[in-house]
């Protein structure tokens, strides 16, 4: 596995809540959206990724329960820091994992970035959408295009510190040669859409340039909230 990551502010946000990690030889992927007022939510996907990498070490043996205690763990690390410092109060982050091991992808997921498969065939998400207008999309309620403009889009049903127990989706998802993997925040999927998207990751150029080239087209439209992108070569 090929991979390289991006990140921005955008143009609109001073700073930047998003987090992202990478350990190529691993095969292990984060992205992680903080939220929360006074710096809060940069603290929490902060400390989401630093808690995660403390708890992972080796997933290559039962990888779902491995990830799935060390984002149980971030979640708790979250809370307690909430509890000790009560200007962070409501802090709380996305946190998409992706490790990827022969023949399958583990997911650990909660929230709203997410992780999608690409190659020829189109744009594939792997991750769901934890918030309102995703669970409105899962129960066939809205359609995809109704869910990418809808109000409550934003309003999460679950994510990182919010409450004592974290819902964490875990899955596995098969993958083959030549596929790329994409996990981003919602800076990216809000502002340009999936055909767009994949059709920059199936396009010429390096990792990089692919990065580059879609981290512009989102400042070209205005950049409303932080972007951060990962995109590897299976």
């Amino acid at each position: 596995m090929k991979a390289a990551g991006i990140t921005s502010p955008g143009l609109i946000r001073d700073n930047n809540e998003d987090r992202y990690y990478i350990h190529q030889e691993k095969g292990l992927l984060i992205v992680a959206d903080g939220m929360g007022g006074h710096a809060s939510g940069e603290e929490a996907s902060k400390l989401a990724v630093q808690t995660v990498l403390e708890h992972l070490g080796d997933f290559a043996d039962q990888p779902e329960e491995k990830i799935r205690a060390a984002i149980t763990a971030a979640n708790a690390a979250i809370i307690a820091q909430a509890d000790f410092h009560p200007a962070m109060a409501g802090m709380g982050t996305t946190f998409t994992l992706v490790a990827v091991l022969p023949g399958n992808l583990v997911i650990g997921h909660i929230g709203d970035s997410m992780a999608f498969l690409i190659d020829s065939d189109g744009i594939l998400p792997i991750t769901s959408d934890h918030s309102v207008s995703g669970q409105l999309l899962a129960m066939g309620e809205i359609t995809l295009a109704e869910a990418a403009c809808h109000p409550q889009r934003h309003v999460l049903t679950r994510a990182l510190g919010i409450n004592a127990t974290a819902d964490i989706e875990i899955k596995r998802q098969p993958w083959r040669k030549g596929q790329k993997l994409l996990l981003c925040s919602d800076g990216l999927t809000d502002v340009l859409p999936l055909p767009d998207i994949c059709q920059v990751v199936e396009g010429s150029g390096t990792i990089e340039d692919k990065l580059s080239r879609l981290l512009s087209m989102v400042l070209e439209k205005g950049a409303p909230d932080n972007v951060t992108i990962i995109l590897a070569q299976l």
